[in-house]
């Protein structure tokens, strides 16, 4: 039995699916957990046949018997910048959400500006989401919110964001407001960080945390990110979110970097020679592709 984490090539961009398999405690076989799906952002292309088709991808391996998909239980928007929502109006039309975790933020993107007829029914349809009271349900968290009783049970531990970096990343140093397009430039610091454990296993979710975040991790939550066996790149492997101190920290076994071969900026060099025994795992040169954790503590990667 194993916790599959499906990580799309979808070119500059994340998407993230987790199966997590029906069990049972095993100090306590009374105790049991139902089956559940998770998606950490989405990232279409109509137009890019190299890139997986992420609904194509989910009904294909996350369907019943009769073809209907399984809900996704939790779908998690990292942060809303395109690379990271854009197909999501597909998506909510195909698949099924229940609960649909947001962030508090003011950004707003440059409508009627050099790409937005692309990406207008995305944000439009993460602005009806995320302003729904039910169908699916909106959920907005930090890392100072304790654990819910289904994070407990997926063993979810949210590291970031945090109230400071809310506020670092809406009010300049001065306390003046940021405008809609400068939060715009600093969101990648309100990113979900997402903890995940199976058994001693512990995957790292980075989003795109950016310095702010990472030096906030470093201060509040050392040991949880001290020895990590899976670490999603931040920000697609870019230098601008490589923190040397936290990688050292992290020293992660498996590191994976979701971009394209054109992808500028990625430093997997630098990663590897603050962590020189890491295994770094390109979806450009991989595809997509699955690392499953079972609760024995054995990771095997495997092509989809």
């Amino acid at each position: 039995m194993t916790v599959d984490f499906h990580f799309l090539n979808v070119g500059d961009g994340d998407c993230i699916i987790v199966d997590i398999p029906e069990r049972v405690l095993r100090s306590d076989p009374s105790v049991e957990f139902p089956a559940r799906m998770m998606m950490i952002d989405t990232h279409h292309h109509d137009d890019h046949d190299d890139y997986e088709d992420v609904v194509r991808y989910y009904l294909a391996h996350f369907s019943d018997s009769q073809g209907r998909p399984r809900p996704l239980f939790r779908y998690i928007q990292s942060h809303p910048h395109t690379d990271h929502l854009k197909g999501l109006s597909r998506l909510s039309r195909n698949i099924p959400i229940v609960n649909f975790w947001d962030l508090e933020h003011s950004f707003v993107p440059q409508k009627n500006g050099p790409g937005w007829d692309e990406c207008r029914d995305d944000w439009e349809c993460y602005e009806r989401l995320r302003t729904g009271s039910t169908d699916p349900k909106v959920l907005r968290y930090s890392d100072a919110d304790s654990p819910r009783e289904y994070w407990k049970d997926d063993g979810i531990t949210i590291l970031s964001p945090s109230k400071d970096l809310h506020t670092a990343v809406h009010k300049k140093d001065d306390g003046t407001l940021r405008s809609p397009d400068e939060i715009g430039q600093e969101l990648n610091d309100l990113s979900y960080v997402l903890l995940m454990k199976v058994n001693n296993l512990k995957i790292l979710l980075a989003g795109d945390a950016e310095q702010r975040a990472w030096n906030h991790m470093i201060q509040n939550h050392r040991s949880e990110i001290t020895n990590i066996d899976i670490l999603k790149a931040p920000h697609h492997g870019r230098e601008s979110a490589f923190n040397e101190e936290a990688v050292k920290i992290m020293r992660p076994k498996h590191i994976i970097m979701s971009a394209s071969e054109e992808c500028e900026y990625m430093v997997p060099e630098k990663y590897l020679k603050a962590s020189p025994t890491s295994k770094i795992y390109k979806t450009c040169e991989q595809g997509t592709f699955v690392m499953s954790c079972d609760f024995d503590g054995g990771i095997t990667l495997r092509r989809s």
